[in-house]
């Protein structure tokens, strides 16, 4: 029995673990939305921040965080994956930890923010 109540609490800890690792994303994504100023919150450094180059370089330049989350929704519904998470890395440049928690779950991260904000941006 008690082996048992262990087990299980061993597999609860890894359950609550992985929900915090998704929480933790979500709320680094929906930062990104909440961010509406024009410029680079992490200054020149985050300007010259290179979301992807090739064929060519593209920078996130001065732009808002909400506007590099419109261009992943854009870049993942043209079908480059790859430029789609390159906006979203980009709009927190400014925080290492955020992007490699993207980096992780970069399939669940695309995922989250085309169902949370796919619909606000219109088709073009």
């Amino acid at each position: 029995m008690l082996q048992s109540l262990r087990s299980l609490a061993f597999i609860i800890s890894l359950t609550s673990l992985g929900i915090g690792n998704l929480f933790a994303f979500q709320e680094e994504v929906d930062w990104i939305w909440n961010d509406v100023k024009a410029t680079a919150r992490g200054g020149p450094a985050c300007m010259k921040y290179i979301v992807k180059a090739y064929p060519i370089k593209i920078f996130r330049r001065n732009v808002s965080g909400r506007t590099c989350l419109k261009n992943s929704i854009e870049s993942y519904r043209k079908g480059d994956q790859e430029e789609a998470l390159g906006w979203i890395l980009a709009g927190q440049c400014h925080d290492r930890l955020a992007r490699e928690t993207f980096l992780k779950h970069a399939p669940k991260v695309l995922e989250y923010v085309l169902q949370q904000y796919g619909n606000q941006v219109p088709v073009r």
